[in-house]
């Protein structure tokens, strides 16, 4: 798996062992490179002293470390949650339902929801799992229709945990939550509360983390449980297509959406954000109280940077406190977390309203969001015990030693004098015998070799007390030892070994003390990171020139010069163009959108469904005015995509992602639909394209956008009241195009198919082949694919190359020509040489182009 070169252990024998081996200085690269694999690591490791055994020192497996279940900071990205999701059946598979509870035990994050088999998928992806559990009953779940549907959606590493009864199931979540001390003893009354499968997945979470830690209890929250029609629900496929996290083509961050609004000082703050982008809010109390408080912050921009720059010196409280938790902090984290909860009083001071800022602030407001209150317990008693015991440079393993400041521990003073030389003990030494023997040269000195000793000159030997061992002979001097030096030397030799052995005992049970204040650290923790998120929100939206939305419990959409978040910073300042859009589906239910390739009618619908998700997370957003009415889902079918590797084509894949939006959408959903129906043949396109349109119209009632190049569609609103089309103006100067990206009312009058190819670079031969092409089917055609009186009219299939040659020359024959066609033959070679740039063809292409304008006038002469 990791590529490594094999070795054997016992190769004399029949069958070697095999073996391989990494530096274990390097381990935690390895570790990370099995569980992106999805392996599980055992760690094995010595637990006894090798020097307290004569046999072979006792080991044991003392951690597992699972694709789901990482302790260590190393392998987990800092502003990205690491979830263990278990989803256990109802005891009747049948009735479909589902419980689902997700774990991130770095952060202690615990919730559970039950969901419905058609969102069971959805519910998973959207959480985003490192790893899944299933619940089973001694049996495996493998062979079952809904587990095959789950693994082959979401590509996750696969685990099982068992099932147990529904009293064991409460007492180990109830154990393991109030372990902490940070959940109320009657927790159990509220698990009552749960169904049996929701309990199941919780149970599973909790017992699976609980088989791969060290001993220490997990860093639990209290157990949420929600429900996932509270927030704005956002699939997979339009999680992709609005490039929400990453870009479509190379997967990147850079041009997503995510980056542009996270400006976080700290990474629970940024987790926090990602999570209310990747599932907005349906409550309105929710959202108004969010936008409270961005708007607070983006009035004052002095609170505001004094704020991030006290936030950029916070580490990552979090996660510090479940590895606190979980016994695996090292005095380097301890250290990290006093100073971050140091900091909260400076932090809370700044966000506080009784500061005199009149003078700074305009709207003359001192009233602090809700949101934006740490409280009262902001953890000082944690911070003072951390920082008065340890060291502030302390080392990053207790093996190091130097944990603990001077004064700290009496005893742990005493070792440390002795491990560094006991000066201040061997100078009174060296005094005492100096008056001792009247010897004023004395010294007690000390090297590697000889240890100490001490140094007489040859003048004042006469003076040697008795007591004294010669123990070296130098030409101007002797070297002594005594019993006192002797004991003293055996003490020193042996405290650094002692001091360390005393560091770790005290560091232990340091550790095991700070424990009981978990819940407390996660609280203010949570709420560090919420003010963080806020912040970084009006940052954004002061930088951008974002504004409040007025949100209602309505329909309506009403958009005054919005604009795309991510396109406009990628563009010169002033170069994005906005546009205006109201749906409503009393009236402007579905907006049909007409207009060339690269004029921007992507853009614009992907803009009116990023400003809801960012109106609903909580953010500002980019426009002028906007007026939302709240959605429940937001779906998207854009773009030609296969799956090869489920066997389906552009076309099944289309068909498959436009089923699920008419099986799912509501009133309050918004549809984004780019292109339908182009996977096949025009006519079985604009037949499906405008069936679809009559389903969203007549039966769903649902908001949507369509873009379309299907002109014949536009008739919709004749005959569809809440149906209008608007298109994307252009300009043509001089036979190219110009696109304006602005949003006109009614229809687009063509494509301009051909003028976007050229922009593209195809050869001069093959576009004036088009442009002969198109001019002889509109010919032919006229306004046969308009339908009559509202509904799919009957289309004649129509021959694109109906006059071809069978000489394979590849050119038509025309008709035979009419009085008036040499004139006009004439001008279409003219207007086609005007528009013919000589530096773009080559002496190939001019040659075929020449004989095919030849051979067009040969035809009408």
């Amino acid at each position: 798996a990791l590529d490594l070169t094999l070795t054997s252990r016992d190769k004399s024998k029949e069958h070697p062992i095999p073996m391989c081996g990494v530096p274990y200085h390097a381990s935690k690269q390895y570790i990370g490179k099995l569980l992106l694999l999805g392996k599980k690591v055992a760690l094995c490791e010595q637990v006894e002293d090798a020097r307290l055994t004569k046999k072979i020192v006792r080991r044991a497996v003392t951690q597992v470390i699972t694709p789901g279940v990482v302790f260590d900071e190393d392998q987990l990205p800092a502003k990205v949650g690491h979830y263990l999701i278990c989803v256990a059946p109802s005891s009747s598979v049948s009735s479909q339902v589902f419980g689902v509870a997700y774990l991130d035990v770095s952060t202690g994050e615990f919730a559970v929801t039950e969901v419905s088999l058609p969102s069971l998928v959805e519910e998973i992806q959207r959480i985003g799992p490192a790893e899944l559990l299933f619940v089973s009953e001694n049996k495996s779940h493998s062979d079952e229709d809904w587990v095959k549907q789950v693994l082959s959606r979401c590509k996750v590493p696969m685990g099982r945990s068992l099932c147990y009864s529904e009293d064991e199931e409460k007492s180990v979540i109830a154990s393991s939550l109030m372990a902490l001390g940070n959940v109320s003893p009657n927790v159990s009354l509220s698990l009552h509360q749960l169904s049996r499968c929701m309990l199941q997945a919780a149970a599973g979470c909790v017992r699976y983390a609980q088989a791969t830690s060290l001993g220490g209890a997990l860093p639990m929250r209290e157990l949420r449980r929600y429900t996932a029609s509270q927030d704005l629900v956002i699939d997979e496929s339009t999680r992709r297509h609005l490039e929400l996290f990453q870009t479509i083509l190379d997967r990147k961050t850079h041009g997503a959406v995510l980056p542009i609004l996270d400006q976080t000082k700290t990474a629970p703050g940024g987790r926090l954000l990602r999570k209310w982008l990747s599932a907005p809010s349906q409550n309105i109390d929710v959202i108004k109280s969010r936008h409270d408080a961005v708007e607070y912050f983006v009035s004052r921009s002095k609170m505001r940077n004094d704020l991030q720059a006290l936030l950029g010196q916070v580490f990552d409280l979090e996660r510090l406190t479940g590895r606190l938790t979980l016994e695996m902090a090292t005095p380097r984290d301890l250290v990290r977390l006093g100073k971050g909860l140091e900091l909260l009083p400076q932090i809370k001071e700044v966000v506080s309203p009784l500061r005199k800022e009149s003078s700074l602030d305009p709207l003359g407001s001192l009233t602090l969001p809700a949101l934006l209150s740490l409280g009262m317990d902001l953890c000082t008693d944690v911070a003072k015990e951390i920082t008065e015991a340890l060291a502030e440079d302390a080392p990053l393993h207790t093996r190091e030693g130097g944990i603990f400041r001077q004064g700290y521990h009496e005893e742990l003073d005493g070792l440390l004098e002795l491990a560094s030389g006991g000066k201040k003990h061997i100078l009174a030494m060296e005094e005492r015998e100096k008056a001792r023997t009247g010897i004023s040269s004395l010294k007690i000195q000390y090297n590697r070799v000889f240890g100490y000793y001490i140094e007489v000159t040859r003048t004042h030997l006469g003076k040697v007390p008795s007591d004294y061992v010669r123990k070296q002979t130098l030409a101007q001097a002797e070297r002594y030892i005594t019993e006192e030096l002797s004991e003293y030397e055996a003490r020193v030799l042996g405290a650094d070994e002692q001091r360390l052995q005393l560091e770790q005992t005290l560091f232990d049970s340091f550790r095991k003390r700070l424990v009981r204040h978990a819940g407390r650290i996660l609280d203010v923790a949570t709420k560090i990171a919420s003010m963080d998120a806020l912040c970084s929100l009006a940052e954004v939206a002061h930088r951008n020139g974002y504004v409040r939305p007025e949100m209602n419990a309505g329909l309506r959409i009403e958009i005054e010069e919005g604009r795309h978040p991510v396109v406009e910073t990628l563009l010169p300042t002033g170069q994005f163009v906005p546009n205006d859009m109201v749906l409503d589906p009393s009236s402007q239910q579905i907006c049909l959108i007409t207009g060339p390739n690269m004029a921007g009618k992507s853009t614009m619908m992907r803009q009116v469904a990023l400003i809801c998700i960012l109106a609903q997370m909580g953010s500002f957003v980019p426009a002028k005015k906007a007026r939302l009415g709240m959605i429940d889902r937001v779906f998207t079918r854009v773009g030609a995509a296969d799956n090869l590797a489920a066997g389906e084509s552009t076309f099944m894949v289309e068909m498959r992602e436009t089923a699920q939006i008419l099986q799912s959408a509501s009133t309050r959903s918004l549809v984004i639909l780019d292109e339908i129906g182009r996977g096949t043949s025009t006519y079985d396109g604009i037949s499906i394209a405008w069936a679809v349109t009559e389903y969203l119209h007549d039966t769903l009632l649902c908001k949507a956008l369509f873009a379309t190049h299907y002109h014949e569609l536009c008739a919709l609103s004749s005959s569809h009241r809440r149906v209008f089309n608007m298109s994307v103006a252009v300009k043509q100067f001089e036979g190219d195009i110009i696109f304006l990206h602005r949003l006109i009312q009614g229809a687009a009058s063509r494509s301009y198919g051909i003028e976007v190819a050229k922009l593209a670079g195809l050869p001069a031969w093959v576009l004036m082949r088009a442009k002969q092409v198109l001019k002889e089917l509109e010919s032919e055609q006229g306004d046969a694919l308009i339908p009559h009186h509202g509904h799919l009219g009957v289309f004649p299939q129509m021959s694109l190359f109906a006059a071809q040659s069978n000489d394979g020359t590849g050119f038509s024959q025309q008709k035979e020509p009419t009085q008036s066609l040499p004139n006009q033959a004439e001008k279409d070679v003219i207007s086609q040489l005007r528009t013919l740039d000589p530096n773009d063809v080559s002496p190939k292409q001019a040659m075929l182009l020449l004989l095919a304008l030849s051979e067009q006038l040969k035809v009408v002469t």
